[in-house]
């Protein structure tokens, strides 16, 4: 990946922005890449990296030699008319702080993930380099991530490496990488790194290191206006086009087609959280049973619209930013799958937080007695939260006459705090109704709301009285006031860049995304499009088949979830029990004998590599699947147990509900039945 063009230091930073040096990087890159696919004997990668790095490569000298100002005049063209409609509305510095808060929780969900991840390993992965060191590398991604440390270079080592190569080694793959992949992108664009971070402080220094860390960011580290537009269109392309990948699997599929795939999906004993329930639900009435199916199909025109509603803008886009919120929190509160629901609910704040405390900045007047120690140490705590600026602070000893004005008396704001919301008609709050509109105006204060509000029945507000009242005696008088300072993102006297620009890296990015997503999306293997289609269209296609894998790398990714081998998942299942030194058998935390997901489902290696590998492999057959699965279950048992001794392995099986009669509105629990059971031993 490049870095960009434009340093906040002076004319010595590093210039990363010609063709010549981006392409120098490229081939570190790609010379990185090559080494960890040999090293972690990853091969079948280096075709992906070839076409990836190869088409990149040619679209940087195209646009260096090519056309560039119509292209560059298009991509400022095109994102206007995203502003126009209402897709996506910009502003760098506004839009900072935001970019800096989500930076911050994508590093917590992939330090919380990587934790489990390291937590459940077996003696045996740590004498493998091929697993520490990617399950390392996760940790310590995100960390870096999470404190804004090299911020840029994080997160292209794990697009490029972590989520590709290290997966595969740590046979973790999952469709929540790429999502986090395509968010991934979104950020090193916006620059989210810049502030509120290590790199924040660094990149303001005049030494090397400090132009060093300032040349992989823009000017002030914020992007021009038209290249956050672009990035973040660039982005849910990527995210629409796995859409219409999904969706052209489920027009393949019976189960979808027919609406049976919703109920069977919501019983599923190994991905639904709420199983049972469900099946109690849809036992109870057919009415359910037919909902669960209509319900079903209205995802369909939203895989197949989501990029163009959104463009589109106004109702449509509102639905689609709906539809996509409730299909989250069904990700995340129903089907629990891993952290795919906290990725993407990140990804679109990114995309679409763009009003809730980000406009209005010093709309929130804050009056306050300058002279009490207490007051004092409360507005400098509201300052330090108040990363959007939303606060004005007014001290009684400056502003005696704007108080008048708006009816408080000075001598009643000695007593109290008073806070004028001018986004509400000048209304003035005072006391503790003051701390109430501050928590709900305040971003980071949000959580405290709650609180605040509660207490305020149980005897909170005389709590605030008695302390009020006595702040002078309790805390004493500020004779010389702490200096308040707002977040300054942009020095006095500069601007913005609006449009994109010669130097500006996101051009060869926009188009060479754009190529590979076409190519992806053209290849998708629908039985309509490309698997029935005439050979000559079928071979001429084929040609593009390895730039579209190679949008992997993006995050773009050939899905086929929900279907048949999700489905299937709740047919076969097993349960690993440990035989305690007195004979006891006690139940490993992997499944339980319903099939439900244990605590070991926190480790992907677990889930994803472990449980969901031979839940799949074994759909459609019969028998007793221990020795086919002996390297599976062993490690399970290892991770889980602690340590060697005696288990038991026992395989149950439930037939999935008839389809015929889910069709017709009757859904039937089928019995469970016990397979065999294995005793065996960790040596």
């Amino acid at each position: 990946m490049s870095t960009f063009d434009v340093s906040t230091n002076d004319k010595s930073a590093f210039h990363l922005s010609s063709a010549g040096r981006r392409l120098v990087l490229l081939s570190v890159f790609y010379a990185f890449t090559l080494l960890m696919c040999s090293a972690f004997e990853t091969e079948g990668y280096i075709t992906r990296f070839s076409a990836f790095f190869g088409s990149l490569a040619v679209i940087i000298i195209a646009v260096r030699y090519g056309p560039a100002e119509r292209v560059y005049e298009r991509l400022n063209s095109f994102s206007a008319f995203l502003e126009r409609r209402g897709a996506f509305i910009s502003n760098p510095v506004n839009e900072a702080p935001k970019f800096a808060l989500l930076r911050m929780g994508f590093g917590l969900v992939m330090i919380y993930r990587a934790y489990w991840l390291l937590y459940y390993l077996t003696p045996s992965d740590w004498s493998d380099y091929r697993v520490f060191v990617p399950a390392f590398v996760s940790i310590v991604g995100g960390l870096m991530v999470a404190f804004g440390l090299f911020t840029q270079l994080a997160l292209v080592v794990l697009i490029v490496f972590q989520w590709q190569v290290g997966d595969t080694s740590l046979r973790t793959s999952t469709l929540g990488n790429d999502i986090a992949a395509l968010f991934g992108l979104l950020l090193i664009f916006a620059n989210a790194g810049a502030h509120f971070s290590v790199d924040g402080r660094l990149r303001r220094r005049p030494h090397r290191f400090g132009r060093l860390i300032a040349a992989g960011y823009y000017r002030n580290g914020l992007a021009p206006t038209a290249t956050l537009q672009a990035a973040k269109f660039l982005a849910l392309l990527g995210y629409g086009a796995v859409c219409l990948y999904s969706l052209g699997m489920h027009l393949g599929e019976p189960a979808w087609m027919q609406g049976y795939a919703g109920p069977q999906l919501l019983t599923n004993n190994f991905m639904s959280i709420f199983g049972d329930e469900f099946t109690q639900l849809f036992t109870y009435s057919s009415v359910f049973v037919m909902l669960a199916r209509v319900a079903l199909w209205g995802m369909l025109p939203w895989y197949l619209l989501v990029v163009a509603c959104v463009v589109w803008g106004g109702w449509p886009r509102t639905y689609a930013l709906i539809w996509a919120f409730l299909f989250f929190c069904l990700s995340k509160f129903v089907l629990s799958l891993g952290m795919l629901a906290e990725f993407e609910f990140l990804f679109f704040a990114g995309l679409f937080w763009q009003r809730a405390f980000i406009s209005g900045a010093k709309t929130l007047n804050v009056a306050y007695d300058d002279r009490c120690n207490l007051c004092d140490r409360t507005v400098n705590f509201i300052k330090a939260t108040d990363i959007f600026n939303r606060v004005q602070l007014r001290p009684l000893s400056k502003n005696t006459k704007w108080l008048t004005a708006h009816g408080i008396d000075p001598s009643e704001a000695q007593k109290d705090l008073y806070g004028i919301d001018a986004s509400n008609e000048m209304v003035a709050t005072k006391g503790y109704d003051f701390y109430l509109l501050l928590t709900k105006k305040v971003a980071l204060l949000i959580p405290f709301y709650p609180i605040l509000l509660a207490a305020s029945f149980v005897g909170g507000r005389a709590i605030y009285r008695f302390i009020a009242d006595r702040r002078t005696k309790l805390f004493g008088v500020c004779h010389l006031p702490t200096p308040k300072k707002d977040y300054v993102l942009l020095p006095e006297g500069q601007t913005v860049e609006a449009k994109i620009s010669f130097r500006d890296p996101i051009t060869p990015f926009f188009l060479h995304a754009a190529f590979l997503t076409i190519c992806y999306v053209t290849t998708i293997p629908t039985p309509w499009i490309f698997l029935s289609a005439p050979k000559l269209i079928q071979s001429s296609l084929s040609v593009l088949a390895p730039f579209g894998d190679a949008a992997h790398v993006y995050g773009i990714t050939p899905i086929n979830v929900f279907n048949h081998y999700d489905l299937g998942l709740a047919e076969n299942w097993f349960t690993l029990s440990k035989i305690d030194s007195d004979g006891k058998a006690s139940l490993l935390p992997v499944l339980d004998e319903h099939g439900k997901r244990l605590a070991a489902h926190r480790s992907d290696r677990n889930y994803f590599g472990g449980t969901l590998t031979f839940r799949r492999s074994v759909i459609d057959t019969t028998g007793c699947q221990y020795d086919s699965h002996a390297e599976i279950i062993n490690y399970l048992a290892e991770s889980a147990g602690g340590h060697r001794g005696n288990y038991i392995y026992r395989q149950y099986h439930q037939t999935l509900p008839d389809a015929s009669k889910l069709i017709s509105g009757i859904y039937e629990v089928q019995p469970i039945s016990v397979v065999c059971d294995i005793n065996f031993a960790l040596k």
